[in-house]
């Protein structure tokens, strides 16, 4: 593996695009399915005996475990590669084109979730999970197969799409299988999982790569997922009536003509563009030239012409007037501009510990841990409240507001900073930010009806995901024109008297090329860049700063709606 720490990603890690992207609920028939839910109601075949589960408790539990587990997956899937890319790079001899190995990845996850609550709707949750699975499974066993370049690119895209699906299916399944009230608890617990898959993936595929090769670190979570797929094949079982059973009364020929293939083909062609123009922006595409600017004009042109056509047409793929309800608007509005803030400077900050404290890979690592404390006792906290008190605006004003807070620290940051605040530096933000992704999903999907409960979730995780990747793609903007504005400055200033000024250019290449040059730098120009590093990072976190306090100004326009203690609603 390379010694070299690049000074900006090659690629975008976006933890969420193992998260759930942008799905669909609206290809049901209304009428119909409000005729089905209504006969459940009456006959109470729509929840468990208690009310608060749409099946047994030790069948949720088995099926949520599933869930969790294949969240887990598609997180440590992305961390696992992001770390071996330059060991697999190296042994298939395609260093220069190794950011496609993890760029796929990314590319299916955004670009496909838009298909997956769609058919889910139509086809059912439990027959696409199991798709996904396969998909998953299918993508991972032919990359530990794969002895050159495009075959793994290829099965990372496949395992991609099955990822995305996993985790966005898996949070809309628990919307039918759980009640509002209770549904805070299991979904802080899935975004521990994540957290642990995302965290642990490193470490893991560390090891088995060290080991055993870094093909079985792709084999190995194969007889996972299918283990998991074989517990979802037997338990999950929604009772009738649930929107979760797919399209009632219709064969499969009309099933397809039902799908919103011209929404859906131009909503995953303008996401591919977008998410590749983040990825790829300022690396394989310099941001001034004509690719990257006619990339990003015409998959903004798509996306309006997908928004569009889904104003005017019977069945969207998005059902985009969900927007007109306030709570739903402010919801994403906030998981959009927290995502910004919070992947930028989970990115910048081992970037500043790193130039302008001289801290290992390590020790950067080690700072990070507590983050994830931060973030889990956000998550199950939060779901512990809303299900003791049914309630949640006041709860997520004070706590969002702690994110704000957190990240007015960031921006005080200094070289001179303790060894405790070093530590927890992260957590207060970690903490709102995962109270706000819980309280805001709880939110939206109590403010619409529940037949619509799947697509409010997609709409989020369409914001959430956009947001996390164009974020780190602005930082990065932001940092770059820092740190080139301000080096060559302030290197010249250092330079001395009995230095040739010729030597000021390769100073500037060399620092803007790798953060690892400050160590071989000569002695008189260190300073002057540490200073352009600090000063260029805290651009970033003046940014996160505003972005965190437009996502706050957004979180205090929701409304409080009621989190019923039943599946039914009642």
């Amino acid at each position: 593996m390379s010694e070299t720490t690049p000074l900006l990603p090659e690629i975008i890690e976006d933890p969420s695009t193992g998260t759930p992207g942008i799905v669909a609920n609206e290809l049901m028939q209304e009428e119909q399915l409000a005729k089905d839910y209504s006969s459940s109601r009456s006959t109470g075949s729509l929840t468990s005996s208690d009310g608060e589960y749409a099946v047994p408790s030790k069948q949720l539990y088995v099926i949520i475990s599933s869930l969790f587990m294949c969240s887990y997956l598609s997180a440590l899937d992305t961390t696992v590669v992001t770390t071996l890319l330059s060991t697999i790079s190296s042994d298939l001899e395609e260093m220069d084109r190794s950011s496609w190995i993890a760029t796929s990845y990314l590319l299916s996850c955004c670009a496909f979730q838009p298909l997956f609550g769609k058919i889910s709707d139509i086809f059912g949750r439990k027959v696409m999970i199991l798709l996904c699975i396969g998909s998953f499974a299918i993508g991972c066993l032919i990359s530990s197969y794969s002895y050159s370049l495009w075959p793994l690119v290829i099965s990372r895209y496949l395992a991609g799409i099955g990822a995305g699906g996993m985790s966005v299916l898996g949070t809309v399944a628990m919307s039918d299988l759980i009640s509002l009230r209770k549904r805070g608890l299991f979904q802080g617990g899935a975004n521990i999982f994540y957290g642990l898959g995302s965290a642990s993936g490193g470490v893991i595929g560390g090891l088995i790569a060290d080991n055993w090769g870094w093909r079985a670190v792709f084999s190995f979570q194969v007889p996972i997922a299918l283990c998991c797929a074989t517990a979802i094949s037997i338990c999950f079982h929604l009772p009738e009536g649930s929107p979760g059973n797919g399209y009632p009364n219709s064969d499969m020929w009309k099933k397809f003509q039902s799908i919103d293939f011209a929404g859906s083909i131009l909503l995953a062609t303008s996401l591919t563009g977008l998410v590749s123009a983040a990825a790829l922006g300022g690396h394989e595409l310099p941001y001034g030239s004509v690719s990257f600017v006619l990339l990003v004009v015409v998959s903004l042109g798509l996306l309006a012409w997908f928004a569009y056509i889904e104003l005017h047409i019977e069945q969207p793929a998005i059902p985009i007037e969900l927007l007109n309800t306030r709570t739903v608007l402010s919801a994403c509005l906030a998981n959009w501009f927290y995502s910004i803030s919070v992947y930028s400077y989970m990115y910048y900050i081992p970037i500043y510990f790193t130039t302008s404290m001289d801290f290992s890979p390590t020790d950067n690592g080690l700072r990070m841990i507590p983050n994830f404390f931060g973030i889990a006792f956000g998550s199950v906290g939060s779901g512990l409240y809303m299900r003791k008190t049914g309630k949640y605006l006041k709860f997520i004003a004070v706590t969002c507001f702690l994110g704000v807070l957190g990240t007015i620290r960031i921006c005080f940051i200094n070289p001179d900073i303790s060894i405790f605040t070093q530590y927890t530096l992260t957590v207060v933000p970690g903490f709102g930010y995962s109270c706000m992704l819980t309280v805001t999903l709880l939110a939206l999907i109590a403010s619409v009806p529940m037949e619509k409960q799947a697509s409010t979730t997609s709409i989020q995780y369409a914001f959430r995901s956009t947001g996390s990747t164009i974020g780190v793609s602005l930082a990065a903007a932001i940092f770059r024109h820092g740190l080139s504005t301000t080096l060559g400055r302030n290197v010249s200033k250092a330079l001395p008297d009995t230095e040739d000024p010729k030597i000021i250019q390769e100073i500037l290449h060399q620092a803007l090329k790798s953060t690892d040059y400050i160590k071989e730098a000569p002695q008189w120009a260190i300073e002057a860049i540490r200073g352009s590093y600090d000063f260029s990072c805290h651009l970033v976190f003046y940014f996160c700063l505003i972005t965190v306090t437009m996502g706050y100004v957004s979180v205090m326009m929701m409304r409080e709606h009621k989190l019923h203690a039943s599946v039914n609603r009642e």
